[in-house]
């Protein structure tokens, strides 16, 4: 080994004194004749993260075993190298430094790390509430960060994360930064310019102070050849006609405001982009969606009335709005999946009127996300969806909503196969047909698999169950279920479990269903 890679252990630990103040490591180092505070702090920081791997009973033994019995052989420094690995890169540069006395094999280890994770008031200690640090700090903050990520140069870096709550009076120290980043080969990289935990939601401005927002350019990025994935928390964006990034495949902005024609500009500089995601955001009024996106999704975003769609490869279209938003599918040629959650009463007819006419012929997959107020106007008479595949209903707090009321859309989705439905309350307890006449049952020649979550056997469920097994002529499955799966927004879904249903209830149900289905293939499942 070179001098000078042995070396650089003791380099990188004179910046961490540095972030950690001297009086803190003094502490730590204070304690080790008496007895091993570091163990002891290192269970309490890092020892939660090998649970997936080994099981909380190891955990608890492992700890009493380091607290009680010192003198025998350390079995937590005995684990593979690769789970020690995964522990460090879940600590800060300065975790990870402490853990350098736990044992000769931790000594040089955190010096080693692919990610390096960064947090202005960790370093301090510092209580997240504040959301701040004081001048001095910040200063010292970002003289480290710099020294320790020259120090880094020429090794594989493939994470950054940095939590910092400064912004435009330090421009030229962050210019450094994004320097250093870009010679270390780092391939995910999340930038967030504020030290609060939870990002602002707020339904019509999630941007408050906008006036005091870093300025991020990605002109800063220029030289980041590896750059595979950006987050971009809490910052105004900014592109330059100049820059190509043409790795970046993934680009992810939490809480930013973008401007007018800003996303445009990034489309154009982000060459090879797949996926991009705004979440929390201040947008403009209208957008345009163009490039080489495969997947978009809007979470949560505030400002925007219309999107027009110019995306040759985009698959998957995802959008979140607190209020009703146009869609313009003006060139989405391989456009296949789409999910829409939009706020108000005008939200369903929009969806199931203009919305459906205008969607693209060729997607197979929808999901439409609706909530209590909205489900009341539910509309009766739909547009046609030609070739739809699939169709998931998320119904969230629908407690009188009758489902009965949902099954024109069979007749409206004639290639439909799958259909999902997702109740996160149940519907009413009453019979559904002591007030109206039984369903006439619409012939589906197509429909294979109907999977209902929510159930809990109320009239109105079972006669909606009974309506499509009399309906659908070629069934294979129907699943349904006091549990279900709910869609939580940004391609995340949740799996809650209902009230089970008991023996009692699920005989009955059973008797309810024997016999109904058109089809000889079909098999109901009650789980």
């Amino acid at each position: 080994m070179a001098l000078a890679d042995r070396d650089f252990p003791g380099r990188i630990i004179l910046p961490l004194l540095t972030l950690g103040g001297i009086a803190l490591w003094m502490n730590y180092y204070g304690f080790l004749g008496k007895r091993p505070r570091s163990k002891v702090l290192f269970w309490s920081r890092a020892g939660r993260l090998i649970k997936k791997y080994l099981g909380p009973d190891y955990v608890e033994k492992e700890k009493a075993l380091a607290e009680v019995h010192d003198a025998k052989e350390d079995y937590f420094s005995q684990l593979p190298d690769d789970v020690l690995s995964s522990i460090l890169a879940h600590l800060t540069v300065v975790d990870a430094a402490r853990t350098s006395i736990l044992s000769r094999r931790w000594k040089y280890r955190f010096a080693s790390m692919p990610t390096l994770q960064f947090r202005c008031l960790d370093m301090f200690g510092i209580k997240p509430y504040n959301h701040t640090c004081c001048p001095y700090y910040q200063q010292k903050f970002l003289k480290g960060v710099n020294q320790l990520l020259q120090l880094y140069t020429g090794r594989k870096v493939t994470h950054v994360k940095m939590t910092f709550c400064f912004g435009r009076q330090f421009s030229s120290e962050f210019d450094q930064w994004m320097h250093s980043i870009s010679r270390l080969g780092v391939e995910r990289l999340y930038l967030s310019f504020d030290c609060g935990i939870n990002y602002p939601i707020h339904n019509s401005n999630p941007i408050r102070n906008s006036d005091k927002l870093f300025k991020f350019s990605l002109e800063l990025l220029s030289q980041a050849s590896s750059l595979k994935h950006l987050l971009l928390y809490h910052c105004v964006v900014q592109s330059s006609i100049g820059v190509r990034l043409k790795s970046l495949r993934t680009l992810t902005l939490l809480g930013v405001l973008l401007e007018s024609d800003q996303l445009e500009r990034i489309f154009s500089s982000c060459l090879n982009l797949n996926l991009l995601e705004l979440c929390y955001c201040k947008l403009p009024y209208k957008l345009w969606i163009s490039g080489t996106v495969t997947s978009v999704v809007f979470f949560a975003c505030g400002g925007l009335e219309e999107i027009d769609l110019w995306a040759a490869n985009l698959h998957s279209f995802e959008c979140n709005f607190f209020s009703k938003v146009r869609f313009y599918f003006s060139f989405v040629p391989m456009l296949e999946n789409v999910m829409i959650d939009l706020k108000g009463a005008t939200a369903m007819p929009y969806i199931f009127g203009d919305f459906a006419r205008d969607l693209p012929a060729q997607v197979k997959s929808l999901t439409v996300k609706a909530s209590q107020s909205q489900i009341e106007y539910f509309p009766i008479k739909t547009q046609m969806f030609r070739n739809l595949r699939e169709l998931t209903l998320v119904l969230v707090f629908t407690h009188d909503f009758d489902i009965v009321n949902i099954s024109p859309i069979l007749g409206v989705c004639p290639l439909l196969q799958y259909l999902d439905v997702v109740q996160s309350r149940t519907t009413r307890d009453g019979s559904g047909s002591d007030i109206r006449p039984p369903l006439s049952p619409t012939y589906h020649t197509e429909l294979k698999e109907v999977t209902f979550g929510g159930f809990r056997g109320s009239g109105a469920e079972i006669e909606f169950a009974v309506y499509i097994l009399r309906s659908a002529l070629v069934l294979e499955r129907m699943f349904l279920s006091p549990c279900f799966t709910c869609y939580s927004g940004s391609g995340t879904w949740e799996k809650t479990r209902g009230v089970s249903l008991d023996e009692r209830k699920r005989n009955s149900i059973e008797q309810e269903l024997h016999g109904q289905a058109i089809s000889r293939n079909a098999v109901v499942i009650i789980q």
